[in-house]
C-alpha cells in the first residue's frame, strides 16, 4: 500500500537533526507559529469593522473550537499506527476498501488547494512588504520573493522547532514595542460594539485560519520528547497564537490612522520612525519565508510521493504554480485566507473527525480530552463549527 507521507520528511533532512526531538518549549512555539504570519496579519483589518465585543465574541469561539478540534487530532495522531503522515493516519482509519484510491485522489486533491493557497497568501504578503518598502512593482516583488524562498530546501523538524522558538519570541518583542508606541500617540480608537453579525461570523471564520496548525500538531506528536506534555504544548501554543494576535491587532488600530489589508504597512507608516518600518519588514517576511518553507516542503514531500518524482522535480511542480496563481489570479490576500479556511474545513470535517471516531473507539488508551473524547455529541458540535467556519468563508470584509 502506497503511504503519502505529509509530515515526514527525512528524505529532506540532515542527519544531524532528523533523529533529534523536540523539548516542549519548540514544541509549544511550533504549535504557537503555525498561524501567526498571514492570520495575524490580516486579522487587524478584519476586526476594526466589528468592534470590542464582536472581536472577543469570535476570538472566544474560534480559540475553543480550535483548542478541541487540534486535541482530537492530536489524540488520532497518537492512537495511530502510522503516524508519521497525515494521509497515512486517515488510510489507516478511513481511507480503506474498494474506494480507496478514489477516496484518496480525492483528498490529494483538497489538500493541494489548501497548501497552494497557503503558499500563494505567504507570497502575497511579502511582496505587498517588498513592494511598500523598495517602491518596486508588485509582481515583481512577488517574483522576488519567491526566488529567495525557494532557495531554502533542507530543515529538519529539530531546526524547524528551534526556528520558530526564536522567531515567535522576536515576532513578540516586536508587537510588544509596537504595542507601546501606539499607545504613547494613538491614532484611532477602539469602536465599544459587536458589529454586524454577518462580519463577526465572517471573523469567527479568519481568527479560525490564524489558529490553523494540523500540520504542526502532527508534528509535535511524533516528535515531542515527552509525550505527556503533548497536550500542554497544543494549548499553550493556541493560547500564545490568540495573544499575540490579539495584542497585534488592538496594536495595528490604535497606532494606524488608516489599518490596511496587511497591517504592518499601514501601522508603520502612520508611526513613521525609521526603525519601525525596519522591524516591521523583518517581522513580516521572516514569518513569510518560514511558512513558505513550511508549507512547500510539506506539498513537495506529497507530489514525491504521489508521482514518485525527485526530490527537486518535486519542489519545482509544487512551488511554480504558486508564484503563476499569485500573479495572474486578480484576488486579494483576505480572499485567498478565507479560501483556505474553507477548504481546511472540508479536510477536517470530512476526513479527520470520521477517522477520529474511528480511532477512538477501537483504541484502548487515555484520551487526551478523557472520556468527552469518545461523545458522539462532541465531534457533531465540532464539526458544526468547523462547517460554520468553510461558511463564512463566503462573506466579504469590505
Amino acid at each position: 500500500m502506497t503511504s503519502f507521507n505529509l509530515i515526514h520528511s527525512s528524505s529532506w533532512e540532515g542527519d544531524t537533526v532528523k533523529n533529534r526531538k523536540l523539548t516542549f518549549i519548540e514544541a509549544t512555539m511550533l504549535v504557537a507559529g503555525a498561524g501567526i504570519g498571514t492570520g495575524i496579519l490580516t486579522i487587524p483589518y478584519a476586526v476594526e469593522q466589528i468592534g470590542i465585543f464582536g472581536t472577543l465574541t469570535a476570538l472566544a469561539a474560534a480559540y475553543g473550537v480550535s483548542v478541541l478540534l487540534y486535541l482530537i487530532i492530536a489524540d488520532l495522531t497518537l492512537n495511530s499506527k502510522e503516524s508519521a503522515g497525515l494521509l497515512g493516519i486517515l488510510q489507516e482509519h478511513l481511507l480503506f476498501g474498494k474506494n480507496q484510491s478514489v477516496l484518496k485522489t480525492v483528498f490529494f486533491v483538497i489538500l493541494t488547494v489548501l497548501l497552494l493557497e497557503n503558499l500563494v497568501v505567504y507570497i502575497m504578503c511579502a511582496a505587498d512588504v517588498l513592494a511598500a518598502w523598495f517602491g518596486i512593482d508588485t509582481n515583481l516583488a512577488k517574483v522576488i520573493f519567491y526566488l529567495l524562498a525557494s532557495l531554502v530546501i533542507i530543515f529538519g523538524i529539530k531546526g524547524v522547532g528551534i526556528g520558530e522558538k526564536f522567531s515567535v519570541t522576536l515576532i513578540g518583542s516586536v508587537i510588544a514595542i509596537l504595542t507601546v508606541l501606539s499607545l504613547i500617540a494613538p491614532k484611532n480608537s477602539f469602536s465599544i460594539t459587536f458589529g454586524e453579525p454577518h462580519l463577526v461570523f465572517a471573523v469567527y471564520g479568519l481568527f479560525m485560519f490564524a489558529f490553523s496548525a494540523i500540520f504542526s500538531i502532527i508534528q509535535v506528536c511524533n516528535h515531542i520528547e515527552r509525550v505527556e506534555d503533548t497536550k500542554k504544548a497544543v494549548v499553550g501554543g493556541l493560547s500564545i497564537n490568540a495573544c499575540l494576535t490579539l495584542i497585534f491587532a488592538a496594536a495595528a488600530i490604535l497606532g494606524s490612522d488608516q489599518v490596511t489589508e496587511i497591517a504592518t504597512i499601514g501601522l508603520a507608516a502612520t508611526i513613521g520612525i525609521p526603525f519601525v518600518r525596519i522591524i516591521c519588514s523583518v517581522f513580516v517576511l521572516l514569518a513569510m519565508f518560514s511558512s513558505y518553507w513550511s508549507s512547500g516542503l510539506a506539498f513537495a514531500d506529497m507530489v514525491e510521493e504521489q508521482f514518485n518524482l525527485g526530490k527537486r522535480w518535486s519542489w519545482f511542480l509544487s512551488t511554480v504554480p504558486t508564484i503563476l496563481i499569485a500573479i495572474l489570479l486578480p484576488l486579494t490576500v483576505l480572499d485567498y485566507v478565507q479560501i483556505g479556511a474553507g477548504a481546511l474545513s472540508v479536510i477536517l470535517v470530512i476526513v479527520v473527525l470520521p477517522a477520529y471516531y474511528h480511532a477512538a473507539k477501537h483504541s484502548q488508551k487515555k484520551l487526551l480530552l478523557g472520556k468527552v473524547g469518545r461523545s458522539k455529541a462532541l465531534l457533531y458540535a465540532v464539526g458544526l463549527m468547523v462547517v460554520l467556519m468553510a461558511v463564512s468563508s463566503f462573506i466579504s470584509i469590505d
